[in-house]
């Protein structure tokens, strides 16, 4: 029995003692009372009087405990980071919540009779109706998510709602009273959950795409390397046949034109190679916008008087080590590719600036890090693309225009150029509203020390060094051979690294210099001559190939880098870069 419990039970049987001596204290009136029952009655009511107080004690205490209870739920209710409200059949708010009527971004005491459906937005106002709908006729909870208009409305004069700001997407839990006539429903703002689904789902899109591009590239790079080798072949029969003096003038037509086309499918390949990030290229730290100044007066006779071309370069623009031809690729075909969208007259705009990347932009863009990038931007106000075609602008062979007039990898190589340089391209676009191509690539961080333009020599000479040629491949191997012995070079032949080991392991006179392949089986070629210069340090090395591979975008490669050939090459090419090597400057 609790305390409270028997304290009611003996007042209760205090007033029922005290109900059965009342007669006989009235009928006693007359007499005198004796003192032991005076006592008595005395210690009685003094006992009951004590009683008393500590009732009146234990109802001020429970009253205390009842307004601090109630001071809780209060500030609970009132505060919790949930909005309540009471909501009659048609939605009519009953009672509402401080923070509820802060997510409807409406006063409390304004809120009440006014219909919640008001705050609700159009095209999710379905959605709350059937919400209602379940919840008073199965009497059972039901959630829903809608979009609230929230600190986006303001009540005009005729009674609609203009948006403002950001809508707030909020989750209802709704629950129908005890008498079935209204409900008790829960706001909860889920909208930084949404926008981060949203932006997970952007993530996995990108991710998907980067993966897909990077299964097409190493496709792309795989035809490319092994479509180089037989163009190599193609070539370099075709010169040496060119060059002989016994072939009639008409065959030797043929040949030419041949040639011709054997280097037009080289410039394919090339092209290729450049989305699949396996072009090779000759890095050095660039002034961008005067490698852009010479590409753009050209650009101005190819896209013709009807086609503005406005040039904002910044001022004071970041260096950037590259490429200089990777950058006329980039901006002529972006060029090529606005001219094309555009009908009749129209505008093309480039800009460059610098930029600070920080975490809030990589972390939308995994595949770039934090640091100052060039930024170029290529705006025209051409026909503009769907979605679709934008999400398939970038891969190689898709294009909007006639198979015949476009090969459909112009997008695909400046994609391929922009990731080989460690940035990052993005493109906007609406129909009827032009398209923006915006590439950031990586400033350069060291000192500017802006490398003049090579000298290129005409004069083809040979020589009497020892040449020691490896290459996997037979037919580029002979082919290349060829070239070699007829320039009067010794030339020491390996079909594999371990048979170039041990060649230069038995030759007993001095290897000039070593031309190697760089995809071989067992070792790249740069391994190779890596592993050479340790016997032999003053060998020279020439690499050869139908792509970079991984070995050539090393760091070790920035370190100490070494010369390249990329194939198919022509007779006259080689010769000039064996003695480019061999002669002193």
């Amino acid at each position: 029995m609790t305390k409270k419990k028997a304290n009611a039970n003996g007042l209760s049987e205090l007033r029922q003692r005290a109900e059965e001596y009342w007669p006989g204290i009235q009928k006693k009136n007359s007499m005198q009372i004796s003192p032991d029952e005076m006592h008595r009655v005395i210690h009685e009511l003094s006992i009951h009087q004590i009683e008393l107080e500590m009732q009146r004690d234990e109802l001020l205490q429970t009253r205390g405990e009842l307004e601090e209870s109630l001071e809780r739920y209060t500030e609970l209710y009132e505060f919790a980071p949930h909005g309540y409200l009471t909501l009659a059949r048609d939605s009519t708010i009953v009672e509402a919540s401080l923070t509820a009527s802060s997510m409807l971004g409406e006063e409390r005491a304004l809120l009440k009779g006014d219909r919640f459906s008001r705050f609700i937005t159009d095209d999710n106002l379905p959605v709350f109706n059937a919400l209602l709908e379940r919840v008073f006729s199965r009497n059972e909870p039901k959630y829903a998510e809608v979009m609230l208009l929230n600190h986006a409305v303001q009540p005009l004069q005729n009674k609609t709602f203009l948006p403002r700001e950001k809508c707030m997407i909020v989750r209802i839990d709704a629950l129908v009273t005890d008498d079935g006539q209204e409900c008790r429903a829960t706001l909860t703002d889920i909208t930084r959950q949404k926008q981060t689904e949203q932006e997970n789902v952007v993530l996995q899109e990108s991710l998907m795409q980067a993966q897909k591009m990077e299964s097409i590239g190493r496709l792309a790079g795989g035809v490319a390397h092994d479509f180089n080798n037989m163009l190599q072949v193609m070539l370099g029969n075709l010169d040496l046949l060119i060059e002989s003096n016994e072939l009639p003038g008409s065959v030797h037509e043929i040949f030419a034109d041949l040639r011709t086309s054997v280097l037009k499918s080289a410039e394919l390949t090339n092209q290729l190679l450049a989305f699949a990030r396996r072009q090779a290229v000759d890095r050095q730290v660039l002034d961008f916008n005067a490698v852009l100044f010479k590409t753009i007066n050209m650009l101005k006779r190819l896209l013709g008087s009807n086609i503005e071309l406005i040039f904002a370069p910044a001022i004071d623009l970041w260096p950037v080590k590259m490429d200089a031809s990777q950058i006329d690729q980039i901006i002529t075909n972006l060029a090529i590719n606005s001219k094309e969208a555009i009908q009749g007259s129209g505008t093309i705009s480039i800009e460059t600036r610098n930029v600070h990347l920080d975490d809030e932009f990589c972390k939308h863009h995994p595949e770039i890090v934090q640091g100052d990038y060039l930024l170029l931007v290529v705006h025209d106000d051409g026909c503009g693309m769907d979605k679709k075609t934008v999400d398939s602008v970038f891969e190689p062979f898709f294009t909007t225009k006639s198979k015949v007039s476009s090969s459909g990898l112009g997008l695909a190589t400046v994609y391929g150029i922009v990731m080989q340089n460690k940035g990052l391209i993005t493109v906007s676009s609406q129909k009827g509203k032009g398209t923006t191509f915006e590439i950031y690539l990586p400033s350069y961080t060291g000192t500017p020390n802006f490398c003049p333009s090579a000298t290129i020599v005409e004069n083809i000479t040979g020589g009497n060094e020892v040449i020691l040629l490896v290459e996997d491949d037979k037919f580029v191997r002979n082919i290349t051979h060829e070239f070699l012995k007829s320039f009067g070079y010794t030339v020491l032949v390996a079909s594999l690294p371990t048979e170039a080991i041990s060649l230069s392991l038995e030759y007993p006179g001095t290897i000039n210099l070593l031309v190697t392949d760089v995809i071989m089986p067992g070792m790249n070629g740069r391994d190779l001559a890596l592993l050479l210069k340790k016997s032999r340090p003053g060998i020279n090395i020439l690499l050869i190939s139908g792509y970079a591979d991984n070995s050539l975008e090393c760091k070790e490669a920035e370190e100490l880098p070494m010369p390249f050939l990329g194939k198919p090459f022509s007779r006259n090419e080689l010769a000039l870069k064996i003695r480019e090597l061999l002669d002193p400057s």
